[in-house]
C-alpha cells in the first residue's frame, strides 16, 4: 500500500536489518501520509456496505486473522476457557456503529476512507496482538505442560507493546514480564527513573507512558527476581514511534505562502521539543502567536524554511530547508452598494444611495483580509453631457454624487480604473474590473 501511494517499487521500500529481520520503510518518511484512496481502493472497494472480497481485501485479512484466532482457541478452550475469552476479545471482528451511530463492518470501519499512517498504524496494531496472542498461548502451554514445576531453567525480559505507533496526546502501553513466571517468585518492575509498575494477577508489569512528544521515544528499566543464587536483574527498553494526529483538512501540501498576510505554518521537528526549534526563512519572518506559527513573505518567488535545533548535548544544528512558492492573494472584487462587475443592470435608486465603493475578499481566498480602495474614476452624464471624474480613496466626493443624481433611468454610468491594496499596506496595488451598469427605474 506504501508502494502503491509512493508511487515506487517495492523492493525500495523494504529490504533486511543488520538483524536479519524484514524491515520496511519507516512511517515518518512516506510522503504521502494523508492519501485516503488508497487503502479504500485496495482494500474495501467502493462499497463500504459491501466491502470487495479476495485475496489481498480487508475481507481476506478479516478470514485470515479469524481462522487464526480459531486455530489458537482449540489449543486451550477445553482446560483454559479464559484463555479463550481473551482471544474472542483481542480479535473482535464483529461490526459496530461508527462515529455517526451507524452499524457498520470491520473491514469498512477500518480502512475505508482513511488515511494511509492511520491504516499502517493498525496494521502494526494487528501485528503486535497476533504477537501478543503467539506469547501468551505458548506461555499457557508451557504452563499447563509443567503445572507441577517450580525450576526456571532461563529467563528473559520481554516488552509486549499494544502498539509501536501511538497519536500525540495519545498513552503508550505495553506489557513488561518474565518469559519464564513462578507466581510464588513474583518479579519487581522499576523504570530508569525508579518508579516501580503496577503489577497484574498475571505477572505483567503495566507500562503506561503519556505520549507527550511526537518523534521516538524510549522506556528503559529493570526486572529484579529472586533466583538460585540469590537477586538477579535483567534490563529491558522499549521504543516507540509518537505521531501527530491525522486530520487532513488544509490544503497545506501545495507548499504555498502569500504575500502581505500571516500564513498558518505547521512547524516541528520530531523527537525535539519545541522550545528547541527556532524556524529560519530566507524571504520574510516567521512568528509564534498563541495558535502556532505564522510566517510572513515579502517578495514573491520563493521561500526556503528552515530549523535550529539545539540538541540535548547543547550543539545546534540546522535542518531543512522546506521550499514554498510565494504568490500573491486573488484580487478583491469591487462592489457599490452590493453591485459588482458582473451586474449589466443596478437599480437607480441603489445607486444614488451608494456612499462609495468597496472591496471585499474573492470567494476563492481563505484568507479573511480586509482592504481599502485607492481610488477610481467615474464616468457618466450630467445635463446631456459626458462627465469624467477621478477620485483619491473609495468614499463618494461631491462631484461623484452629482453625476450620480443627474441619472435618469436608461442612463449608463462606469465605474473604472478601480485599485485597491490590502488595509495593512503589504502586497500589490490590484487593478479591479469596471462597474459599467445602466440604471433602471
Amino acid at each position: 500500500m506504501i508502494a502503491e501511494a509512493e508511487g515506487r517499487p517495492e523492493n525500495e521500500l523494504v529490504g533486511r536489518g543488520a538483524d536479519g529481520q524484514d524491515t520496511l520503510m519507516a512511517l515518518m518518511g512516506v510522503e504521502a501520509k494523508d492519501d485516503r484512496d488508497v487503502l479504500t481502493r485496495l482494500l474495501v472497494g467502493s462499497e463500504p456496505a459491501e466491502p470487495k472480497e479476495g485475496e489481498g481485501s480487508a475481507h481476506d485479512l478479516k478470514e485470515r486473522i479469524g481462522r487464526f484466532r480459531d486455530q489458537l482457541k482449540e489449543l486451550c478452550a477445553a482446560r483454559g476457557p479464559e484463555m479463550a475469552s481473551a482471544l474472542d476479545l483481542l480479535f473482535d471482528l464483529e461490526g459496530r456503529k461508527d462515529a455517526s451511530g451507524t452499524m457498520n463492518n470491520w473491514e469498512s470501519i477500518n480502512f475505508y476512507e482513511v488515511p494511509l499512517a492511520a491504516g499502517i498504524a493498525h496494521l502494526s496494531k494487528l501485528q503486535a496482538d497476533i504477537r501478543s496472542a503467539e506469547n501468551d498461548v505458548v506461555r499457557w502451554l508451557y504452563r499447563s505442560a509443567t503445572m507441577d514445576a517450580r525450576v526456571m531453567s532461563d529467563v528473559a525480559a520481554a516488552v509486549v507493546p499494544r502498539s509501536s505507533v501511538v497519536m500525540l496526546g495519545d498513552t503508550f502501553s505495553a506489557d513488561v514480564f518474565l518469559a519464564a513466571y513462578d507466581a510464588k517468585n513474583r518479579a519487581r518492575i522499576t523504570t530508569d527513573n525508579g518508579e516501580e509498575l503496577p503489577m497484574g494477577a498475571d505477572g505483567k508489569g503495566k507500562l503506561r507512558v503519556r505520549a507527550d512528544q511526537v518523534g521516538e521515544r524510549s522506556v528503559h528499566g529493570v526486572i529484579r527476581v529472586e533466583g538460585p543464587k540469590g537477586m538477579e536483574e535483567h534490563p529491558y527498553s522499549v521504543t516507540y514511534q509518537v505521531m501527530a494526529p491525522l486530520l487532513v483538512a488544509s490544503p497545506t501540501k501545495m507548499n504555498v505562502l502569500y504575500r502581505g498576510v500571516s500564513n498558518p505554518i505547521a512547524f516541528s521537528v520530531p523527537g525535539v521539543t519545541p522550545e528547541n526549534v527556532r524556524p529560519i526563512i530566507n524571504n520574510g519572518t516567521v512568528q509564534h502567536g498563541p495558535d502556532g506559527w505564522f510566517a510572513k513573505v515579502s517578495t514573491l518567488g520563493t521561500a526556503k524554511v528552515s530549523a535550529s535545533v539545539t540538541l540535548p548535548d547543547g550543539s545546534v544544528r540546522t535542518i531543512g530547508p522546506v521550499e514554498f512558492r510565494v504568490k500573491d492573494l486573488p484580487a478583491p472584487v469591487a462592489s457599490v452598494n452590493g453591485i459588482t462587475a458582473a451586474d449589466s443592470k443596478a437599480s437607480l435608486l441603489k445607486l444614488k444611495a451608494a456612499q462609495g465603493i468597496a472591496a471585499k475578499r474573492n470567494e476563492s481566498c481563505d484568507f479573511d483580509e480586509r482592504y481599502t480602495v485607492q481610488g477610481y474614476t467615474v464616468v457618466g452624464k450630467v445635463r446631456g453631457n459626458l462627465v469624467e471624474h477621478t477620485v483619491t480613496g473609495g468614499a463618494f466626493d461631491q462631484r461623484t454624487r452629482e453625476i450620480l443624481e443627474a441619472l435618469r433611468s436608461e442612463d449608463r454610468v462606469w465605474f473604472e480604473g478601480i485599485t485597491a491594496r490590502l488595509a495593512n499596506g503589504a502586497g500589490p496595488v490590484f487593478g479591479l474590473p469596471t462597474i459599467a451598469v445602466k440604471a433602471m427605474n
